[in-house]
């Protein structure tokens, strides 16, 4: 699965360096990590890990570049399993840390996934033809009668 950067560079828009945007997710990990240490005592791992699954994939859903999202993720399981599930900074260990640390990969994927399926709808949508209706005059009895399409088209789009 890759990014259509022809689309970002179509609509003008600059894409963020892979470095700047991994400086952001991380600190956006950190902090994650901080609000689960925070919320959630050692003891409750699930708690701990959904909060950081659930930054990894919010990061993963905003930004397109494959690479950061790679990064940010890997810097995410290991804060995870070295301060959250270890202490001072120890990637090693039982308790099944590195078990808990594939839910945040998993969160990253599904985070992809609907960045992707967002990308694909919007290009559909500006692709699609819209709806026209055509009259060349008025309806005037019964014999005239004009079939619509469905108004549950996947895009939202409704019959004029």
């Amino acid at each position: 699965m890759a990014v259509d950067r022809n689309l970002w560079e179509a609509r003008g828009a600059q894409q963020t360096p892979t470095g700047v945007s991994v400086a952001i997710g991380w600190t956006a990990m950190i902090a994650a990590s901080l609000v689960a240490a925070a919320l959630f005592s050692r003891s409750e791992m699930p708690g701990r890990v959904l909060v950081v699954a659930v930054a990894a994939g919010a990061f993963a859903a905003r930004v397109p570049d494959l690479r950061a999202v790679a990064a940010v993720t890997g810097l995410a399981m290991a804060t995870f399993v070295g301060f959250l599930a270890n202490q001072f900074g120890e990637l090693t260990g039982g308790d099944g840390a590195w078990s808990y640390a594939v839910v945040i990969g998993f969160g990253a994927v599904l985070g992809i996934g609907y960045r992707f399926l967002r990308q694909v709808r919007q290009v559909r949508r500006e692709q699609a033809e819209p709806l026209q209706v055509v009259a060349d005059r008025p309806l005037s009895d019964e014999r005239d009668v004009a079939v619509a399409p469905l108004d549950n088209a996947f895009d939202g789009r409704r019959a004029a």
